[in-house]
């Protein structure tokens, strides 16, 4: 499919604006790699203030080009064999596009150290690039031009497969279906349903040493992993019940549950993956000590790397991150909370 927007795309900018997300149900392992055929269902909570930004348009030229912005605000060229870039190369293939892209992206938080980075950084690059090569100025544009949330979001997903859950606000199902082309995303709740602090407390900035698409490749070495899939079906049920009564203590039993039965598949694959480190078990230690002897009402939960989210509600926040940095003050803590998806926005540069 081929689009003929009515004006000079070369003079037209687009930035997206993509969230990343905390899966309270995780999925790891895949059943289709390549097709991006998760072994399970998940579910997460889209956030609101760790996002990726990108920004794109067409240049004259054959090479697209990507600059990522980090932390300090330096810039730095990816070369062609990046997985953006050969996620973008896909686009064009796939969608039937024309055009080279000049883009820049940077994100709000640390990159690649376990706070789904790929998920918000894919995400925005895919609505970006799109946006660019349709010109279109918002969400309602790109929809009319044949890309609404859910062909977005599948398209994403092809990138990195936790993309597909950061196209919607509040609570996303991501079911992974018979078949790979049986996938679907659903919301669940929208953002307003239940408002929920996540305190990003960042133990390590690195990057992580093996990626998760490479870990997810080991997760069926591990003698937990059928053990953990047939018992996922009743620990969904549980958080999706949490999450529709509001209760914070359910939720938090089944998602710190969750997160160590993910981690110990992981340490007991081959080869053994170990993203924790000590500072991680510290923090999470004691923090179960400090809700058990003096009542702090928060949980935690882990994606893939060393950073813990701690949940708690938002009227709780800031009493919850005074207690952890009085404990831990060579923590960074990232305050977040439930969000509500991306935002497009192109103009005519002058």
């Amino acid at each position: 499919m081929s689009f003929e927007p009515n004006q000079n795309l070369t003079n037209f900018s687009v930035t997206a604006e993509v969230p990343s997300n905390i899966a309270l149900v995780k999925y790891w392992g895949k059943r289709d790699p390549e097709r991006q055929w998760p072994a399970n269902d998940s579910l997460s909570m889209t956030l609101n203030a760790a996002k990726t930004i990108t920004t794109a348009r067409v240049v004259t030229g054959t090479v697209d080009s990507l600059k990522r912005q980090d932390q300090s605000g330096r810039l730095t060229s990816m070369d062609q064999s990046d997985k953006a870039l050969r996620h973008l190369a896909f686009l064009r293939r796939e969608l039937g596009m024309s055009g080279s892209l000049e883009l820049t992206t940077r994100n709000t938080f640390p990159t690649g150290c376990g706070i789904a980075s790929s998920a918000s950084g894919l995400g925005a690059l895919t609505m970006a690039a799109i946006g660019a090569w349709t010109g279109a100025k918002n969400l309602d544009e790109l929809e009319a031009a044949g890309f609404n949330g859910e062909r977005l979001a599948a398209l994403a997903r092809l990138g990195s497969g936790s993309a597909c859950r950061s196209f919607h606000g509040g609570y996303v199902l991501w079911t992974a279906g018979n078949e790979p082309d049986a996938q679907g995303v659903l919301q669940v709740y929208d953002q307003d349903h239940w408002q929920l602090a996540d305190l990003i407390c960042i133990v390590s900035r690195e990057e992580k040493a093996i990626s998760s698409s490479a870990g997810h490749l080991t997760a069926a070495t591990s003698p937990l992993f059928r053990p953990r899939l047939a018992g996922l079906p009743e620990r969904m049920r549980r958080v999706r019940a949490a999450i529709a009564a509001r209760d914070l203590d359910a939720l938090g039993a089944q998602i710190e549950a969750e997160a160590l039965e993910m981690h110990a598949v992981m340490m007991t694959a081959n080869p053994s993956l170990k993203y924790l480190q000590d500072a991680s078990c510290e923090l999470i230690t004691w923090l179960r000590n400090e809700r058990e002897a003096r009542g702090l009402p928060a949980f935690f939960t882990i994606d893939a790397g060393p950073n813990i989210h701690v949940i708690c509600s938002q009227a709780d926040s800031d009493k919850v991150a005074t207690r952890i940095l009085a404990a831990f003050p060579q923590v960074t803590i990232i305050s977040d909370s439930t969000g509500g998806g991306p935002t497009l926005t192109g103009r005519q540069l002058v």
